[in-house]
């Protein structure tokens, strides 16, 4: 077996996608249709389109090719016409060496239009700054240098966008550096690093009181893989993923099931340190240092499969992308803070005759919180409950988070080479959920909602 094979699998597990190789076929296209309801009973519906389109060039000169990858979502808007918004588009000039094998070589990739591509960590829901600029006035976009050897990779990669500034009433040019790369230690066993420094402006409720408050931020992310045996792909867990730009691309690799046994384990890290507003001094900075952890293991053997992940983040690091909650504001010294810890275990069997995978699949999540007061609202503070960036719910006073469950019967489904269908039906169980409501005195007051919940998605694809 060469290199390349052995270290894909690594790849996948720490969560980077591998340098794309082009094909034979000068253009490919794929499009993909996407619907969810996660209650059934309750107004949450979504459903999204999304098309990518892939082409690469022969060669321009000894071991010189262009590629470019476009890819984006079509929504419709209330007026007539379609809207558009990229997803990690990407334009690409690579250069292999003579005498370089298969998946060596340099390469520079422009990010013309999002850089969500680029980011640090590596396994989704723990990975951070795919935007480096929350503040942006316009695009962010970035060029990336990268050279790939067999038993290393090395990257640079360097974000920029025009960001609002409220002292100047104007907007200036920011920066986001960010750097890393691998080492396969042996062909089975991975370490990978990244590291990012950026400045993503002023604090503008400081800058609302002339006070000049920056937003530095300094991070890091470790990694290290193990894999034996045939590549071990993702499972159907939709609604974990939605948000990874590559989601309509990895769900539908081809899964190969040669028989015997494989198995991979990652274990990664990230910190992170950013300056926000001191909440018991406006004039000051304050330092929030926040991070995540993440371990994944994958098991195949003959035609079933095994996936578990376990995961923890702290408050801090779930808005670190939106930074401080109020914006660019830390936590208080006092305030009680608690990490969100989740744990999934999955398995799916595939039927070859008919190209089906079902599967079923577990998580428990314990949410993250904090206590926070309501404006207007006497007593004690209430605790709010972090679902994700900028999705509270703030509980009753008296009630403490509880654990949300999660159960799903999830099917893949092959139609050849050219099709695909995704589907998960769930049932979840979250005694966290609340809405606001008048009481008596005509205070808005957080009330408990029904805990249980079934929904509903699917993931259509046709390639071409």
């Amino acid at each position: 077996m060469t290199a390349p094979l052995l270290t894909l699998p690594l790849l996948l597990l720490l969560g980077q996608a591998p340098e794309p190789t082009p094909t034979e076929a000068p253009f490919q296209a794929r499009l993909s249709f996407y619907a969810t309801d996660e209650d059934i009973d309750a107004d949450g519906s979504n459903t999204s389109f999304h098309a990518a389109l892939e082409g690469h060039t022969p060669e321009l000169a000894s071991g010189l090719r262009a590629e470019a990858a476009l890819s984006f979502f079509l929504t419709a808007g209330n007026t007539q016409g379609v809207g558009f918004m990229d997803n990690g588009s990407t334009v690409r000039l690579r250069y292999r060496p003579s005498g370089w094998e298969a998946g060596e070589g340099f390469a520079a990739v422009v990010h013309p239009l999002s850089t969500s591509r680029l980011y640090m960590g590596f396994t989704y829901p723990v990975t951070w700054e795919r935007q480096a600029f929350p503040r942006r006035a316009g695009t962010e976009s970035a060029l990336e240098l990268r050279l790939s050897r067999q038993r290393w990779d090395a990257f640079v990669a360097l974000k920029s966008a025009s960001v609002v500034n409220d002292l100047e009433f104007s907007a200036s040019r920011h920066y986001a550096l960010l750097a890393g790369g691998f080492l396969d230690v042996t062909p089975e066993l991975r370490l990978a690093v990244k590291g990012t420094v950026l400045n993503r402006g002023q604090i503008p409720a400081a800058a609302n009181l002339d006070v000049e408050l920056d937003v530095p931020v300094r991070g890091a992310s470790l990694g290290v893989a193990w894999h034996r045996g045939a590549p071990v792909g993702n499972n159907v867990d939709l609604r974990l993923y939605t948000g990874d730009p590559t989601f309509f691309e990895r769900f539908f690799d081809p899964e190969t099931y040669p028989g015997g046994f494989a198995a991979s384990v990652s274990l990664e890290g990230s910190i992170v340190s950013q300056g926000l507003m001191d909440p018991g001094n406006f004039f000051q900075q304050s330092k929030q240092t926040s991070g995540a952890a993440a371990l994944e293991a994958r098991v195949k053997q003959g035609f079933w499969r095994a996936h578990a992940l376990a995961y923890v983040r702290t408050p801090g690091f779930i808005q670190v992308d939106v930074p401080g909650l109020p914006p660019y504001q830390d936590f208080l010294s006092d305030v009680e803070t608690r990490a969100e810890v989740s744990g999934t275990l999955s398995t799916d069997y595939h039927l070859q005759a008919w190209g089906l995978t079902p599967g079923l699949l577990v998580r428990v999540t314990r949410p993250a919180s904090f206590q926070t007061a309501l404006v207007g609202a006497p007593g004690p503070a209430r605790t709010a409950v972090l679902q994700g960036p900028n999705q509270l719910n703030i509980l009753p006073r008296g009630v403490d988070p509880k654990p949300v469950v999660t159960a799903k019967a999830t099917a893949r489904w092959d139609l050849g080479t050219v099709a695909g269908v995704l589907a998960e039906v769930s049932y979840t169980h979250d005694p966290n959920r609340t809405v606001f409501e008048d009481d008596v005195t005509g205070v808005a007051e957080p009330v408990l909602q029904p805990a249980n919940a079934v929904g509903v998605s699917v993931l259509l694809q046709a390639r071409f």
